[in-house]
């Protein structure tokens, strides 16, 4: 697998998912969370027949390769997929600090309510704006952030003593750290908070460490966001769905 660009595969693998392999391409099957492509060969009827055998019943494709899986998938099954946005993968080159706002911190389980109901404004911010059916996510949030406090991988930022921003990373994974969630509720944006906390997340494993992250392609403010802090596009990955 290449890195970054093939991180979220591992991810995927280190968490319990199958890889799949064939001659010419790869990906990886974790349902009910659907498939992630690697390469994909040219016909990708072998690699679709293969998923099938190991992912029936997976709702989503998500890859640089999508549509011609998502046709043969269709084909094979008769159940139809649709586009339903992506993402893009950056890479942060070199870190450029914006003007400092706020004073990051770890997240303590006294936080984890709050962090929870953000992550779930921001879950379905991103399922509106994606078409996705709102409650598709079968995701215990509150243990989710509980688990991320525990293991000293969720921040928040604060600015006049209240939180004001979270963000998270991933655990480290063959060098690469990939950095998100990173969310700002909407009463409290365009004061610099989303940068400030990218910025120092970055800076706590960068240079020695590469660092990444994933931000949605619908989502064009971000994407100033991250470019101005030094990260470059790798490359974008497309969602279909059914």
């Amino acid at each position: 697998m290449r890195l970054p660009e093939h991180l979220a595969l591992l991810e995927e693998v280190d968490q319990g998912g199958t890889l799949v392999e064939v001659p010419g391409g790869f990906a990886v099957a974790r349902e009910p969370r659907g498939i992630r492509l690697g390469d994909v060969p040219d016909p990708p009827d072998a690699l679709v027949a293969a998923l099938l055998k190991v992912a029936p019943h997976a709702t989503a494709i998500e890859g640089v390769f999508t549509e011609p899986v998502a046709t043969a998938w269709s084909v094979a099954t008769g159940k139809q997929f649709r586009e339903v946005g992506g993402v893009r993968l950056y890479r942060l080159a070199e870190l450029k600090p914006p003007h400092p706002v706020g004073t990051p911190r770890l997240a303590v389980l006294s936080d984890a309510e709050l962090c929870a109901d953000w992550l779930s404004e921001m879950a379905r911010t991103e399922d509106s704006r994606r078409g996705w059916v709102p409650g598709d996510r079968a995701v215990d949030l509150l243990a989710a952030v509980q688990a991320l406090i525990a293991a000293d991988r969720l921040w928040l930022l604060e600015d006049g003593g209240r939180p004001v921003t979270l963000g998270a990373h991933r655990p480290a994974l063959q060098g690469v750290v990939r950095l998100g969630p990173i969310y700002t509720p909407a009463e409290r944006r365009r004061h610099g908070y989303g940068s400030a906390m990218t910025a120092h997340l970055a800076g706590l494993f960068h240079p020695e460490a590469e660092v990444c992250l994933r931000t949605d392609l619908g989502n064009p403010d971000s994407h100033q966001v991250y470019q101005r802090l030094g990260f470059e596009p790798v490359v974008d990955l497309r969602r279909f769905s059914r």
